[in-house]
């Protein structure tokens, strides 16, 4: 019997160097994929043939699925808004390559998706288990409350209407590292928007993918993070431009004690950088400057040595890389 591919919901997948993690995510999420004949499309950075093998291979299983290489590699900012344009679905789900969703997720989404709203949210790990319409005012406050989480690449389902949004290359680069945030945040301050809430956790990380952003920690989370919701004066207040930026700190636990000694360990923080960001890190992180820079003077080597006996790194990496995962 032949079949065609849902022309409601599609899944659209960036992926850099990860094609086993990949490949075990897809098949775990393959039976309701095939249920729904949900289409998949896979937008590859890769430096190497194994995702493109393998995505071959996963064709001979379900054949709705849709690759395409990148040469030269587009890097994570461009390969966003490409992967996004893939499809010609009136919903996209942008989901992040160490992503998997749970059963049931897909047929949750699809029903949400007859209520013609432009973004579908969907929770993994936030404290909100509500599900809700999101209208009018409500969509700022949302925004202020929840953008933080909304870093995630998995977290948003995305309509034709964020879809179509002219985007200058100017206002891109004002999103570095956070475009798949930037897209919501510029729709929302330029029109009406409508919006949904999936409160019961549906999104799943593979516990064996390696964090790309590590030693750039404090790049991406707090200056460029900063410049992200700083971009917006239209949307944000000043005073809710601090709240939003404080608040991914706060609920991730990116900059607290433990993992700013996880992060020292691998290189992802030094002294030079910190009073580079100055005013920012005080403002992203719930621990003082002062400890993160006395933190920063103590030797590496003694971190590790300490630390490893009790493997408290690893450990802290570990809820790092499951809350902090949009990279």
């Amino acid at each position: 019997m032949l079949r065609n591919p849902n022309s409601r919901l599609a899944l659209a997948i960036p992926t850099y160097n990860r094609s086993a993690i990949l490949y075990e995510n897809l098949k775990e999420m393959l039976p309701e994929i095939r249920e729904h004949s949900i289409p998949i499309y896979i937008s590859d950075d890769s430096k190497d043939s194994e995702t493109e093998s393998m995505v071959a291979k996963l064709k001979d299983e379900y054949e709705f699925i849709f690759y395409r290489r990148n040469d030269p590699s587009l890097g994570h900012d461009r390969n966003f808004f490409a992967t996004l344009a893939m499809p010609d679905s009136d919903y996209v789900w942008y989901l992040g390559d160490s992503l998997y969703l749970r059963p049931g997720a897909l047929t949750e989404v699809l029903a949400r998706a007859n209520q013609g709203h432009d973004f579908i949210f969907i929770n993994s790990y936030a404290n909100d288990p509500v599900d809700r319409a999101i209208e009018g005012k409500d969509v700022k406050d949302f925004l202020v409350d929840r953008g933080w989480y909304l870093t995630l690449s998995g977290a948003t389902v995305y309509g034709r209407g964020p879809r179509s949004l002219l985007v200058a290359e100017e206002r891109r680069v004002q999103w570095t590292n956070f475009p798949q945030l930037g897209l919501i945040f510029e729709y929302a301050s330029l029109r009406p928007t409508s919006c949904a809430w999936l409160g019961q956790p549906s999104i799943c990380f593979n516990r064996k993918k390696k964090s790309y952003w590590l030693k750039t920690a404090l790049r991406v989370f707090v200056r460029d993070w900063a410049a992200l919701v700083r971009s917006f004066p239209r949307l944000f207040t000043e005073s809710e431009q601090n709240h939003v930026i404080r608040s991914h700190g706060l609920n991730t636990g990116l900059f607290g004690f433990k993992s700013l000694i996880a992060l020292h360990a691998v290189g992802g923080i030094s002294l030079p950088e910190l009073k580079q960001l100055g005013a920012d890190f005080a403002l992203a992180s719930p621990i003082s400057p002062h400890w993160a820079k006395l933190m920063c003077l103590t030797p590496r080597v003694l971190i590790k040595s300490v630390w490893s006996a009790g493997k408290a790194i690893n450990t802290a990496l570990a809820g790092l890389r499951a809350t902090s995962g949009q990279i």
